[in-house]
């Protein structure tokens, strides 16, 4: 596949071991995966024994890694600091999930370890195989934030660290990634909070410790692209590399025409990421978020290119220019 940047998609697991159902379509669109949910912290980290240290675990991340190699395509790494899918124990004094949270410098030391750990296996294991990594996941949200916008709720990161653990973790992968590798901020919904993103990641990028901005793309027919596009290229303006991390377009009910604007939806997105791209702006990645409507996180917005039997949609036709 001749393109300017990758063009790639999100596969669970499971999906390698039936390669021969959704292996042919994912070959023939798409040379870049990245694992729907095997590279995050709860699918790595190895609760220890009473009295013992963490480890971790890649194995359940192998079959993405495998298929990459075989088939000569490179991977995003997601996603190393998030506030979801990753236990508990991890910020407990005893790796209890009951226990007392740990203080703010025994938890940064958790943080190093843990990213130099998993950038350490994958980038020394594989060199050259990854070309992005989300270092952080969805910090900012001014709903269950802190006055600043913070992620807060439900987030022990920031209870046990502060609102800087974020400028922390993208330290951390600065002082363990390979040149090569570029680190982004991930986030959904930036077309509505562009500014307190970049307001909260200006000090990490004026101390040379991230590289680009990660836009979720989790869209539904009815939203207006233009703002969306705007917001893409606000990022881009303030000097971040950009990428469309985890796309889908969900739609309310199934009918000719719903399928249709979802087509039109599609088309539109790839046809501003090709524009971004010949006119010579850092774009670097497009990924749809699933293979087709039957395994998706969406599932009942029927969001992909490839209906439950793996029948092209207008969706995939007008993401692929058809």
């Amino acid at each position: 596949m001749e393109n300017k940047y990758y063009l790639g998609v999100a596969l669970p697991a499971y999906m390698f071991g039936r390669w021969e159902t959704f292996g042919p379509v994912v070959t023939e669109n798409f040379n870049s995966y990245t694992c729907e949910n095997e590279m995050k912290p709860e699918a790595i980290l190895v609760k220890p024994e009473a009295g013992g240290e963490p480890s971790m675990d890649f194995k359940r991340s192998m079959p993405a890694v495998q298929r990459a190699i075989e088939e000569g395509v490179k991977m995003r790494l997601h996603t190393l600091v998030w506030h979801s899918q990753t236990p508990r124990w991890f910020f407990t004094k005893d790796y209890s999930d009951e226990g007392e949270l740990v203080d703010r410098e025994t938890m940064l030391g958790r943080m190093e370890w843990y990213i130099k750990g998993v950038l350490g296996h994958f980038c020394g294991e594989y060199p050259g195989l990854f070309y992005a990594v989300d270092v952080v996941n969805e910090a900012f949200d001014v709903g269950d934030g802190d006055e600043n916008g913070v992620r807060k709720k439900n987030s022990l990161w920031y209870e046990t660290i502060g609102p800087d653990f974020i400028y922390m973790a993208f330290k951390y992968a600065r002082m363990y990634a390979p040149e090569y590798l570029k680190l982004f901020y991930n986030d959904y919904s930036c077309m509505y909070k562009d500014d307190l993103i970049l307001q909260h990641l200006s000090d990490a990028k004026r101390d040379g410790l991230i590289d680009g901005i990660g836009m979720q793309s989790h869209l539904s027919v009815g939203e207006d692209l233009d703002k969306f596009f705007s917001a893409a290229r606000k990022f881009l303006d303030a000097g971040y590399e950009l990428q469309m991390t985890e796309l889908d377009v969900g739609i309310k009910e199934v009918n000719d025409e719903t399928l249709a604007k979802q087509g039109e939806y599609y088309r539109r997105l790839r046809e501003f990421a090709d524009g971004l791209a010949e006119n010579g702006e850092n774009f670097t990645s497009l990924t749809v978020w699933g293979v087709n409507d039957a395994t998706s996180w969406r599932r009942r917005e029927s969001p992909l290119l490839f209906d439950a039997e793996m029948k092209e949609k207008p969706a995939y036709r007008g993401f692929m220019r058809k």
